[in-house]
């Protein structure tokens, strides 16, 4: 157990943030706007954006060995931690199905079994809890999905949320939880990528740090967050 002073507490220090939006609108160039040094696990392998970046460490994964990998990654971490600011996982989703389809090799029907899910939920949520607990800023990205939304009164509706399982869970140890989308001025036809930080019909999102905005520039975020400690 341990006891913290409400007083002593700062408020954007070691924050988590969850970022996601469709493969390929630019989540992975927000790690440019990070201060000091990070680490960055990259599933997808689709770093290159980041080319020529300064202390900013990169480890991949092989995609069929991503439970071993995920366990190397992790024991890497905790024993350099003190050499990096900010750790990024790019991306979760990816992480989740690689390790699914590395359990489906494994069986004789060529699926993963019942089991494997629960497993899988509790691996992720494991990890962030863990992460979280350097004292580290946490950057994790994702993937997102349309999930059908049926109403208690009758009627069903679209919303867009990050394709991860057992998100309820995750998203309550995140205070940040964003989604990424390009909007276009009608006027002008230029394009601005932006951050939505509030709930609505269509969007899951919550922000527990800033609590003033609806949404936010892309690369403007992370700035913000490490300008208010």
């Amino acid at each position: 157990m341990n006891i913290l002073k409400a007083n002593e507490i700062k408020r954007y220090s070691n924050w988590t943030a969850l970022i996601y939006a469709e493969p390929g609108k630019g989540k992975t160039s927000m790690v440019k706007t990070l201060k000091g040094s990070t680490l960055l696990l990259s599933v997808d392998g689709m770093y290159h954006v980041l080319a020529n970046l300064d202390d900013v460490d990169i480890i991949t994964i092989d995609s069929k060995k991503a439970h071993d990998e995920l366990t190397s990654f992790l024991k890497y971490v905790f024993k350099h931690k003190d050499q990096y600011d900010n750790i990024v996982i790019d991306n979760l989703s990816t992480f989740q199905k690689m390790w699914l389809n590395e359990r489906a090799r494994e069986t004789t029907s060529g699926n993963p079994e019942i089991q494997h899910y629960s497993i899988i939920d509790r691996i992720m949520f494991d990890t962030i809890l863990s992460l979280k607990k350097l004292g580290k800023n946490l950057l994790i990205f994702a993937h997102e999905k349309q999930v059908e939304i049926v109403r208690q009164s009758g009627g069903t509706y679209t919303q867009f949320q990050p394709d991860l399982r057992n998100l309820d869970a995750i998203m309550g140890i995140v205070p940040i939880v964003g989604r990424l989308v390009i909007r276009e001025n009608p006027e002008t036809k230029e394009e601005t990528r932006i951050i939505i930080l509030q709930p609505t019909q269509s969007t899951r999102a919550k922000d527990q740090l800033i609590g003033d905005i609806k949404f936010i520039d892309q690369m403007e975020l992370l700035k913000k967050l490490q300008n208010n400690l």
